[in-house]
This record gives structure tokens, sequence and C-alpha cells, in this order.
């Protein structure tokens, strides 16, 4: 009798459970994140006019398609999008009264939010806010505030419905933005460490706005643990230490990312609309609330055969149009090829043309430019105003400073960390990058690869003369070095004030000097070279 009362209590127990099975509710929830698309909208490289998958144009049709698999579809920006390509300079320099592209493109395809990135502070504050005005979504950055009485300077967070599901979405911003930005392009404002802000307003959200799930947008990238206050990325430190969040997707470093961390998703798109990231989220209801009880994130890309959306063809085809007239305008005559090829071997024509317009517009003693892309080729003959953006395509200026003999020394210490030792297969430091690594003109030295970071600039010299610790020179640079971008100025100890920084961006400045001259033939100084000589096949085998 008594095996029998339980045996009839363990099936009375499963069809209780089963019933409450068949009643739960579940919601199936896709996300949708893109980042760093800087303006990119066909799929093309702009300046070879090469095919390329990427850009607005597919990126679109990629988004629509995965709507179209379920319609419970958030689509969200990490930033990135005012600055980038020759159009959005175009846009905003000379044809403002055209709708900023990318914001077209997002409103058309319904986008729920973005977060702030730093490039989208490149143009100031009044073409930022403009763009927000024109957005049909939130620009978010929480951690971006008043300097004066911590207020936020622009909206936290937005609150959406996906069906009865309430999602919260917070933006952040990296941090870094002091340095490497313009004071006024930015003035009022400070940036606060992501994840200190989060501790602060995410627990709040939970309880305050009842939120059924926390998505985090960020311009800021993975970062490492266990971090530290105030990092430049901190994606996996704000899953490491604050509890609460459902997805994390970030930007920023261009990278592709699909990882957990604590259960945490974490999602990024690379960048130029290479890829979008798909967040396929269960959750379920309990006691009256939904819960995420499962996440699934994967990387789509486009493909040679994923068709152009034409809406968007037509959102942009008026600036697309005024833009490559721009582009095409012709500029002057090369007598020489400029090959971004030998820039990391040598002094080149490409480097003499960049220094030359550095030191005319500053008046500098000594000339400090990066790395250009091996990418980078631009044949003698005929030219046009497309080939020289290419080689200034951030939105710099140029700063002269004074400096001591011994700071030119460690600045080019600094920069010879871009190699590795000579012997080594890999002739480069993959940990920086191409655009961080700088050479100097004006003096002449050698770069000792054989030995090891700190004891490699050899024969340092200005004007024949051994230069002296003690000397000083004045050095022409970008803003972005100035302003401690690649990290030179905190390695060489300076903390001065420039004495002058041009009005006009690096980029109007060469060409103007391209412009003004029918033919030009730059020609290598031979201001540096390498102990040992690298060969040229390895170069061209390993830049990038």
């Amino acid at each position: 009798m008594t095996s029998l009362r339980s045996g009839l209590f363990t099936i009375f127990t499963t069809l209780l459970l089963a019933a409450g099975s068949l009643n739960a509710q579940e919601f199936k929830l896709q996300v949708l994140g893109t980042t760093d698309l800087h303006g990119h909208v066909l799929p093309q490289d702009t300046y070879s006019l090469q095919p390329e998958n990427k850009g607005w144009a597919k990126l679109a049709t990629l988004i629509q398609q995965a709507r179209a698999q379920n319609p419970n579809t958030l689509l969200i920006d990490s930033g990135d999008t005012l600055q980038g390509e020759p159009i959005n300079y175009v846009r905003t320099r000379l044809r403002p009264d055209l709708p900023e592209p990318s914001i077209a493109v997002m409103n058309y395809l319904g986008y729920s939010a973005m977060a702030l990135g730093n490039h989208d502070f490149n143009w100031g504050l009044e073409v930022l806010k403009n763009a927000e005005r024109s957005a049909k979504f939130p620009f978010l950055s929480a951690n971006t505030v008043a300097a004066k009485g911590a207020k936020g300077a622009f909206a936290p967070w937005t609150k959406v419905k996906v069906g009865d599901v309430t999602v919260i979405i917070i933006g952040f911003t990296t941090p870094w933005i002091p340095r490497w930005e313009e004071p006024g392009n930015y003035a009022g404002l400070a940036f606060q460490d992501i994840v200190e802000s989060a501790k602060v307003l995410i627990p709040r959200l939970r309880e305050r706005e009842k939120a059924d799930l926390i998505i985090v947008t960020m311009h800021s990238g993975l970062g490492t643990l266990p971090g530290k206050s105030g990092d430049e990325n901190a994606a996996l430190r704000l899953a490491n230490q604050v509890p609460g969040i459902d997805l994390i997707l970030t930007g920023h470093t261009h990278s592709l990312i699909s990882t957990q961390h604590k259960g945490v998703l974490i999602l990024q798109a690379g960048a130029h609309g290479r890829a979008l990231a798909v967040a396929d989220l269960t959750l379920q209801k309990s006691q009256g609330r939904w819960r995420m009880t499962g996440s699934q994130g994967r990387l789509v890309q486009p493909s040679g055969d994923t068709p152009q959306d034409p809406q968007v063809l037509e959102l942009t085809a008026s600036l697309r149009t005024a833009t490559d007239t721009y582009l095409n305008t012709a500029a002057t005559t090369l007598m020489t090829d400029l090959d971004g090829r030998w820039c990391r071997l040598e002094d080149t024509p490409l480097a003499q043309l960049l220094h030359t317009v550095q030191r005319l517009a500053t008046g500098a003693q000594l000339s400090a430019v990066n790395w250009t892309s091996s990418r980078l080729f631009i044949p003698k003959g005929a030219t046009s105003v497309r080939q020289f953006y290419s080689l200034q395509p951030y939105e710099n200026q140029l700063a002269r400073i004074r400096i001591t003999g011994r700071q030119v020394r460690a600045y080019m210490e600094f920069a010879a960390r871009g190699y590795n030792f000579s012997h080594e297969p890999e002739l480069f430091n993959k940990a920086v990058p191409f655009y961080d690594v700088d050479q100097i003109d004006g003096c002449t030295y050698a770069l000792d690869l054989s030995q090891p970071l700190g004891n490699r600039v050899k024969n340092l010299a200005y004007q024949g003369q051994a230069v002296r610790d003690d000397q000083t020179f004045t050095l022409a640079l970008s803003t972005y070095r100035l302003r401690g971008g690649g990290g030179y100025m905190e390695a060489i100890g300076f903390n001065g004030q420039p004495e002058f920084i041009t009005p006009q961006l690096t980029r109007n400045l060469l060409l103007d000097y391209v412009l003004s001259r029918s033919s030009l033939s730059p020609a290598a100084v031979n201001a540096w070279r390498t102990i040992p000589s690298l060969d040229r096949e390895r170069i061209m085998q390993q830049a990038k």
C-alpha cells in the first residue's frame, strides 16, 4: 500500500511539473550590434576603388535579413560613426546642407541607441549635438559628464520595450578622449571611469526601472584583467566587477570579438561594416518578471554575393556624388612613386613629402611622422586629391614643441619598440599599431635592431654634429601625438605646452602644398637606416 501511494505521488508531481512547464513563457530576443562604421558606405576601398566586403550598403542587407528571421530585434551601435571617410569631411565642412550619412542610414534602419565614440567628438560639440538632434535614437554616454558639477552631458541610458520585455540600454565612452582630442572639441566635459560609473548606475536601473534585461553598448574594447581605473578598454573589467549585465556590445579597437566572461556575452563587430554582431537571447517569465536563461553570439560577415541595400544608396547618393567630385579634383604630376611599403625600412620620398609639409607649416627644425600603411602607393604621373587624402585621413592638426636632445633620443627609442630583434622571424612588433611608430627627420641616426629596447638609437647627429642631451630643438608633430596618442609624450617626459598649433588640418596643409605645384618630385635624404639593413622581401611579406 505504501508503495502504491509513493508511486501515485510521483506521478502527480511529474504531471504538475509538466503542466508548469507547458505554461512557462519563453521569449526569443535578437540583438544586432554594429560599431566603428567611420562613414563607410560602399563596399570598396575609397582610395584604390578596389572592391571590399564592408560598408553600410551591405551591412544594411545583413541587418534586414537578420530582422526577417526574428522580428523581436534590437539594433544598437557602439560609436565612431561621424568621422573617418572623406564623405564625413565633405558633409561636415563643405556640404552641411546634406544629411549626415550614417545618421540617415541608422534612422532608416531603426536603431534603438548609439554609444558615443571618441571620433564622434572630432568635429566639436556643435556638430555632435546637431547630429544628435537629427537622430531618431539617443546618443548614450553614462560616463561623460559636465566638468563642473558632474551632471550628465548626454543621456546615460534608454528604455525600450520589445513585446512586454523591458530592456535598458546603457552607453559608455572610452575615458581617454582628453589624450587625443583638441580641448575645444570637448570643452566643459569630463570622462569618468566606465566601471565606477556602472557600479552606481546598473543596480539602480535594475531596481527602480524594473529592467528585465540590461544591455551595455560601449565604445571601449575588451581590455585585460585585472585592469585599472581609467583604462581605455574596459569590457572585461566591467563584466568581471559589475553584476547585473546581460550583454555587452563593444567597439573602439576594430576587433572581431565573440566571447563570454562570468556568463556575460561580449561581442564586437570589427569596424567599417565588415561584420554584424548577433546575440540570440532566451528569456523566461518567472513570478511576473522576465529573466535571461541563455545567450548565444555570432559574427556575420558580408560576402561578395551580399547585395547592396538600395535605400542606403539612395539616402547617400547626393553626398557621395559631391565627395567624388572633391576627391577626383586634379592635384599635381608626381615625378616619382610614393610607396608606403618602405617607410619602416628607410627614409622615403613619401615620408619626405610629409616632413616637408610639417616643417614648412610649423617652422620646426625636426619633424616626426608615423609609419604609413604598406598598402599606400601613389604612382608617378597625374594625381588627384583622392590619393593624397589617403595619406592624412584623420582630423589632426600640427603642433610645434621644444624638446631636448635627450628627449629626441628617448622619442626614437620609444618608436623603436615597433621592431622585434632583427634575427627574429617576425620583424615587426604586432602589439604596436603601425600608426603608432614614428620616424624623425632633420637629424640623422641609425636603429640597431640587434640591441634591446632603450639602446637602439646610434649615431644621432644634427647638422653633422653629435646631439648633446642638453641641446634644444623644435619638433613638428601631430596634435594626436601632442595630446598623448601612442604614448610618446609620456615616454619622453614632455608635459609642457606647444609653441604653436596650426589652425588648419594637416590634410589641408598637405593638399595646399600639393595643389600649388604643377609637378612634385620629393626625394629621400637618407636621414636614417636600420642596422643590420632589413631585406625588402621580408618587408613585403610582413608589413601591413
